[in-house]
């Protein structure tokens, strides 16, 4: 049996990144254990770790026990926890997730995230950022798609990734959709996919940008977009995804190309303006 220091706990939403990131953390020698929320994984996400635990959603003591008896040091967080799932009407918290929401100023994702991430690392957890495993799957500077940005829609992403930056400050978004500089949607609780959806019952020919939020903790919510990313641009017959280069998380890439060129949606990494 591996040492506790070789055990990697995967804290995994939904999606398909913890299956990258439990693959890539295999390949690197860890002993990976998922621990995510019932009913809320991929269920293949069992064929990439050694073992997957779950938890009942809202249920913060189940997580710690969890971790305890797995003997797990380091933990790494991957994958969407919905907001939303907050506001189901089965929803239940156990003693302590309301312990801690009485705690909070407000419900914002880095005020939420920050006292976990402070629980954690009281118990003597280590917590890794999820890009020092896949650095290269950061975006790159410029297109990397066959279709290019015309000179409008650039200037529609230098409008739209000030603005994005301001409601990154604010805590409220890492997501924007622009046109001919108007703000057509703002991402909020219902996340990148549903905020591009939004722009495209609007109109048409949506630039999007999607960028790091100014402060933010690496530890969690790094920004990402994927295949999922481009059927929601498809779906709302958006035309550009801009997201910052070098900080923003590109998974599922030759996927995600193939049917950007395929849509003659532009793909393109931005640096600051």
């Amino acid at each position: 049996m591996k040492s506790p220091e070789q055990r990697l706990g995967l804290l995994a939403g939904a999606g398909r990144f913890p299956i990258y990131l439990a693959t890539v953390a295999k390949a690197q020698g860890y002993k990976v254990i998922v621990v995510g929320p019932k009913g809320r994984l991929e269920p293949d996400i069992d064929n990439c770790a050694d073992k997957v635990l779950t938890y009942q959603f809202g249920h913060t003591r189940e997580v710690l026990k969890i971790l305890k008896e797995e003997e797990i040091k380091k933990v790494v967080m991957a994958g969407k926890v919905d907001k939303r799932w907050l506001y189901e009407p089965d929803i239940s918290f156990d003693d302590l997730t309301k312990e801690i929401f009485s705690r909070l100023s407000d419900r914002k994702d880095d005020t939420i995230m920050n006292q976990i991430v402070k629980i954690l690392e009281e118990m003597g957890i280590e917590i890794l950022p999820s890009i020092e495993f896949i650095r290269d799957w950061l975006a790159p500077q410029g297109s990397f798609s066959a279709a290019k940005p015309s000179p409008s829609q650039k200037k529609d992403i230098e409008f739209g990734f000030k603005i994005a930056k301001e409601i990154g400050r604010l805590d409220i978004g890492q997501t924007i959709a622009v046109l001919n500089r108007a703000v057509l949607a703002v991402e909020a609780i219902d996340g990148t996919d549903l905020t591009i959806i939004r722009a495209g019952q609007i109109s048409p020919g949506a630039v999007v940008v999607k960028i790091l939020k100014p402060g933010q903790s690496l530890k969690f919510d790094v920004p990402v977009v994927g295949k999922s990313t481009i059927q929601s641009m498809i779906q709302a017959n958006a035309a550009v995804l801009a997201v910052e280069a070098g900080s923003c998380l590109v998974v599922e890439r030759e996927e995600m190309q193939r049917l950007a060129d395929q849509n003659n949606i532009a793909l393109y990494g931005i640096k600051n303006v």
